[in-house]
């Protein structure tokens, strides 16, 4: 079955929430992987159809999301399904698999891509693509 999880910043300008908006709206309803936070979480929900699974947090700590992002990015490797990234600001140079410091769009991001999992980035806002986003990760299926 077709998979997408989402990620994007919970605050938003009115022209990127409507940025966001057509995006989503625009991609088939299918399984969506989705978050419980404001923003463009809040936009995955209002569209979502039956076929998705909602994935909350044990506190509201950045460390409770990125928990939480890390078990909806699993979930999301498991079904070899897509993440649709929305990020408004640049990737932070301190950025780590360990730290997402700063942005936790872009350490979901991260995540999913040291999981071969593909990511569609969709930006709100003129912003460089990190380096190692744009880099292809050989296969050994």
């Amino acid at each position: 079955m077709l998979t997408f999880a989402f990620t994007g910043p919970r605050n938003l300008t009115l022209q990127q929430a409507d940025s966001a908006f057509s995006v989503i709206y625009s991609l088939p309803r299918c399984c969506w992987l989705i978050g419980c936070a404001n923003g463009v979480d809040a936009i995955v929900r209002e569209l979502a159809s039956e076929s998705f699974v909602l994935f909350k947090t044990q506190g509201s700590q950045p460390y409770h999301y990125q928990e939480r992002s890390k078990r909806m990015i699993d979930a999301l490797a498991a079904a070899r399904g897509t993440l649709h990234a929305f990020p408004n600001k640049p990737c932070p140079k301190e950025l780590t698999l360990n730290s997402w410091a700063g942005s936790g769009t872009w350490g979901t991001v991260l995540y999913a891509h040291s999981l071969s999992c593909p990511v569609e980035l969709h930006p709100l806002a003129e912003i460089e693509i990190p380096n190692w986003l744009q880099q292809k990760q050989l296969s050994l299926f």
